[in-house]
């Protein structure tokens, strides 16, 4: 990766001009040469004996200076004897030499400290080595590499301790979500009316909100994440769940012309799919449970079809079979004997590309960028209508108007279509068709007439018929600009953004004929349907701030900050429903027959704040950092808008002091910084302080004149008219470190958030009230968590390696929650930890032995007994955990409270744990090996379906998936010996009806999912083509790769159950991609 970032730095940096030189980085080191008439040639190479395009090669004092050529080669006329010349490059050590002899070779060495001096910060940007708070910052080129991703979300995961990124789905085009250090809130509504959910981040681009799923990840230069109050307090309101600082590209100084092209093609195929048992072991599986007759056309006999399925597998044609393997016998029962993989036969292989070209350069006074990106990417259904397309286009510009003001311009216009096909029979992704089914369609004659020649009911067929749901985004983005430097050390800058998003969904239900193999024709849906959906939101942003850097003697050095935010939402949504289209062909809003249903609203609000940043640095030892936001919201009452937020950090470089010379050799920073700070969460619905109705002009609980009435069809809700901010106090206390020349660097942070005056119900109120309490401040949350971060990089000769390693962890626990006093497990209670999973304890199978007799099959003396079931053998046993006047030795759930949960206790937690990820690499003479790993090192799941439990729920209608088959057998049932036939049996019994499936499946530590994985996320080998042969080419740089993202992944979780989404619906795919990257 050192070798990546070398060469897009080398491409940045070659045409700049001398005047400004190139920041010099850690030590200098100095070479005598001889003098050659005034005139100093020479050649700069990297470690590997590589040219370095680019490298500043200055006479020190003075203007008179070059950059290094293609090959490396400089020459300066005019030198004096004695002149001391600079020789610099980003990402290299700075080399002084004084002139006086023979041309010149000069090898520069890496400086890993240079890479990530400056981070972006809020309104500003700070050395790394100054850092108080708790800042992460990825560059974009590193974690993106060369892989196949059309989002840069997708580059995070794993890339950032204490961030989660998660999975909202696998199809292509799906959007990932993100949590800083498991920011979560009781207050937040979901769209099911429930409350409570993860605090999502503010996200900003170029410092105003924006979205990050439209950017081009080949526009970004980097990531930063703030993750506490020191570094976020300064964005107020809306910090509570961190922020994102997304960075875009854009030259800086004198930048020669350079044209950069990347292509990427890729082909996927899906992976982690359910797998289904053999035929024969799923029809002896149905005997168990059910016995002979099955429940298809024509009762087939089971034992039949077991005869039927051995004569038709050792010859084929002895059987007249039609459709596909559908055999009639004389008594008119359909038999099904082709075996197949229904979920395979949903899916192909899949293709994707990705262009992105960018043009950029300028002047002293002038640089631009303009830049254009394309995706084009197939999903792995069997269809053309599975899709996901985005266009962007994006241009900077920034002219120095005078010496003391700069203006800059960016525009930008990003286009996306997400199409994917929705079957109005709901059943692409079942897993309740055994592998018999047909594919194709009833013969004639087969089935009950209505439905010859339909197609069978297979996730095939639904998807070949089914209409695709259209997703249209189109975000025109206009950012300005301008910067004023008055005064020595002191820059005022004015920002304004216009975001425009637009939202367009189209869906179309169609009429789909189609049968089963219980024959008949079956209509999907019963009610067609067409829906139109627009939306379309306008961001208005300003921000006015200014800094000024001064020093108070020496060694005192100051940066203060402030200024002016205002921020503005409106947003105007459509919404309708044309029901009963006459020409299904071709459907409109107009066309429909029945039902019209529309809907229209809007939503807008306001934020404003004022804020102020003052920074203090001593010799670079001793650091301190105040930051204010005063912020106003209009989401909450008038009297109750306004906050204030302030966070204070400090920081002591241990090995700047004097008493650490002695290990300055091998250690180069060694820094414990800490802070504290409050910050604001305004994520609740707007207009939650107006009493609000629910209306429906289509009333029909009475009629006048026989025609439906308008209504109100609830009563108004309770408000509170003065809940405010919900309240975030942060902790943080962190240590920075590298050591050997900066090889190895590292941190460890730990900290606490305290939630404070979290929204929830104020009181529980009688029912005879008719509504819920007013939400108000009243709950509050501690979390506390960790972070470790570990780097080592070096070289050895001309290999280079690297290897990256973060790992975090948090967990929060309710401290206060005044509506729920009866502390119901259903709902928050005061002492919860957040994700708990409670459930019974598992004591084995019942045997036999447990009852008095085969006939009244009543239990034992001392044996535990069920609620509600009576067990026979085979049924899962429970422990009893406690005894009251329910009865004793009785298993059943108690009151559902805390104090009374029956033998019920908390036997796991579903919220992810220990977050890791891994970097590997080695390069060597061109040649580059990444892999990227990462996963969740504990997690616990309940997952209660067809590919956990065998023949789950509806069990005569249910297949069976492998690793299912060790359920409970008896050996003899119908002979009345009911002895277990297999004393390792894993699951209960099946045999009877199934068993007592509601007792034998409740929530227990037996079936309890350890959804903890490991994925082997990416592996990347590029070749960088040596300069002599890129030379004639006319170019600076090619590079070729080949890329495989999920590669293996690595889980205990049944097959076909995405460890990141913890369930079955559209697969996970590994995406084999190849390309190449060129530069001008």
């Amino acid at each position: 990766m050192q070798k990546q970032v070398r060469l897009v730095s080398m491409l940045l940096c070659f045409g700049m001009g001398v005047a400004g030189g190139l920041p010099a980085y850690a030590s200098s080191e100095s070479v005598s040469v001889q003098q050659q008439n005034g005139i100093c040639k020479g050649v700069v190479k990297d470690a590997t004996g590589e040219p370095v395009i680019g490298a500043s090669v200055l006479v020190k004092g003075t203007t008179n200076g070059t950059i290094t050529d293609i090959d490396g080669n400089f020459t300066i006329s005019g030198i004096k004897k004695g002149a001391t010349i600079e020789v610099s490059f980003v990402g290299y050590v700075t080399q002084n030499l004084t002139w006086n002899g023979q041309t010149l070779t000069v090898t520069l060495k890496d400086d890993t400290q240079a890479l990530d001096e400056v981070v972006v910060v809020g309104f500003g940007s700070q050395k790394k080595a100054n850092l108080t708070g708790a800042v992460t910052t990825v560059k974009m080129d590193e974690v993106l590499g060369d892989r196949p991703l059309a989002k840069a979300a997708d580059a995070l995961q794993g890339a950032v301790p204490g961030l989660l990124v998660s999975s909202g789905g696998n199809s292509v085009g799906s959007s990932k979500s993100f949590q800083i250090r498991g920011a979560y809130s009781l207050g937040i509504q979901n769209s099911d009316g429930t409350y409570g959910a993860s605090v999502a981040p503010l996200v900003l681009i170029d410092n105003v909100e924006g979205d990050i799923d439209m950017l081009n990840p080949d526009d970004i230069e980097s990531i930063t994440v703030l993750k506490d109050a020191a570094s976020s307090a300064i964005y107020g309101a809306r910090a509570a769940g961190g922020v994102i600082l997304v960075t875009t590209k854009r030259p800086k100084g004198d930048t020669r012309f350079q044209l950069n092209y990347n292509n990427n093609f890729a082909f996927a195929n899906a992976i982690n799919l359910p797998k289904q048992t053999s035929l024969e072991t799923y029809l002896h599986a149905y005997q168990d449970a059910e016995g002979d007759q099955y429940w298809s056309l024509g009762a087939p006999s089971v034992s039949r079809w077991l005869e039927l399925l051995e004569q038709y597998k050792q010859n084929p044609g002895s059987l007249e079979v039609k459709g596909d393997g559908i055999f009639k016998d004389a008594d008119g029962a359909l038999y099904y004997l082709n075996e197949k993989d229904l979920v395979e036969n949903m899916l192909e292989s899949s293709f994707q590309q990705t262009h992105n070209l960018s043009v950029s350069g300028g002047t002293e006074k002038l640089r631009y960028r303009l830049s254009a990106g394309m995706v084009d990417s197939d999903g792995v259904l069997i269809t053309n209508k599975d899709s996901y397309t985005r266009m962007n286009v994006s241009s900077f510009i920034s002219a120095d108007i005078t010496s003391w003001f700069t203006q800059e311009a960016t525009l930008s216009y990003a286009h996306s279509k997400n199409s994917l096909p929705q079957s109005s029979a709901g059943g692409i992704y079942s897993t309740r068709l055994v592998s018999y089914y047909p594919e194709g369609s009833m013969p004639e004659g087969y089935g009950t007439g209505a439905d010859d020649n339909l197609p069978f009911f297979t996730p095939k067929n639904q998807i070949l018929a089914a209409n695709t749901d259209k997703n249209i985004n189109d975000n025109p983005r206009i950012f300005l600009k301008s910067i004023l430097k008055p005064l020595k050390g002191l820059e005022i800058a004015f920002e304004y953004t216009f975001d425009k998003n637009m939202y367009d969904y189209h869906y179309y239900t169609g009429v789909t004929n189609m049968t089963s193999i219980q024959g008949g024709k079956d209509v999907y849906p019963s009610n067609d349907y067409l829906r139109k959906y627009k939306q379309y939101t306008d961001y208005n942003a300003i921000n006015l701030y200014g800094t000024y850097s001064f020093d108070l003697a020496n060694d005192h050095h100051f940066k203060v900050m402030a200024g002016f935010n205002q921020e503005s939402s409106y947003q105007e949504t459509v919404d309708v429903y044309s029901y009963g289209q006459a020409v299904v062909e071709v459907p409109s809003l107009g066309g429909g027959t029945s039902t019209l249903s529309a809907k229209d609203y809007y939503t807008e609000y306001a934020v404003r704040g004022g804020f102020f940043r003052v920074n203090y640095n001593y010799k670079d030892k001793y650091l301190l950092e105040v930051n204010g936001r005063y912020d106003g919201s209009s989401r909450f009452p008038k009297d109750s808008r306004f906050g204030f937020f302030p966070s204070v950090s400090a920081g002591w470089n241990i090995a700047q002091e004097k008493f650490m010379e002695g290990a300055s050799d091998w250690l180069g920073m060694l820094k414990i910084r800490g802070s504290y700070g409050m910050i604001g969460n305004q994520n609740i619905v707007e207009y939650a302080f107006i009493p609000s109705m629910t209306i429906n002009n289509k009333y029909s609980g009475w009629l006048v004149d026989g025609n439906m009435v308008t209504a109100v069809t609830s009563l108004p809700l309770l408000v509170s008219s003065s809940f405010t901010w919900e309240k975030v106090g942060t902790t943080n206390i962190g240590i920075d470190f590298s050591l050997f020349n900066s090889r190895l660097s590292g941190l460890f942070e730990w900290y606490q958030k305290d939630t404070k005056g979290m929204l929830a119900p104020g009181m529980q109120l009688p029912a005879v009230v008719g509504a819920t309490a007013p939400y108000q401040n009243t709950a509050d949350m501690r979390t506390r968590g960790w972070e470790f971060n570990l780097n080592w990089r070096d070289q050895i000769g001309k290999v280079g390696y690297r290897i990256g390693f973060n790992i975090s962890d948090s967990k929060s626990e309710i401290t206060k929650y005044d509506s729920n006093e009866s502390k119901l497990l259903s709902s928050y209670y005061e002492g919860q930890q957040l994700g708990e999973i409670w459930g019974y304890v598992y004591d084995g199978f019942y045997t036999v032995d447990d009852f008095e007799d085969t006939q009244t099959w009543k239990l034992k003396d001392g044996v535990v007994a069920i609620n509600g079931y009576n067990p026979r053998p085979g049924d899962v046993k429970f422990k009893n955990l406690r005894d009251d006047e329910q009865g004793e030795n009785l298993i059943y759930e108690g009151d559902g409270t805390l104090e009374n949960p029956g033998d019920r206790k908390v036997i796991g937690n579903s919220l992810p744990r220990y977050l890791y990820g891994i970097n590997l690499g080695i390069s060597y003479e061109g040649f580059d090996l990444s892999v990227f790993l990462q996963g969740t090192g504990k997690r616990d799941a309940w997952l209660a379906n067809t590919l956990t439990f065998p023949m789950y729920s509806d069990y005569k209608f249910i297949p069976l998936y492998e690793g299912l088959e060790n359920y409970w057998k008896p050996v003899d049932a119908a002979g009345g010996d009911y002895t277990c036939a297999n004393p390792d049996a894993e699951f209960p019994r099946i045999y009877d009806g199934y068993g007592n499936m509601g007792s034998n499946y409740r929530t227990s530590d037996r079936y309890l999912s350890d959804a903890s994985y490991l994925r082997i996320k990416n592996v990347t080998l590029s070749y960088s083509f040596p300069k002599q042969w890129v030379k004639k080419m006319a170019l600076s740089q090619l590079k070729a790769f080949v890329s495989i993202e999920n590669l293996a992944t690595f889980s205990s979780l049944a097959k076909g159950i995405d460890p990141e989404t913890l369930s079955w619906n559209y697969p996970a795919f590994r995406t084999v991609s190849f390309g190449l990257n060129l530069s001008l």
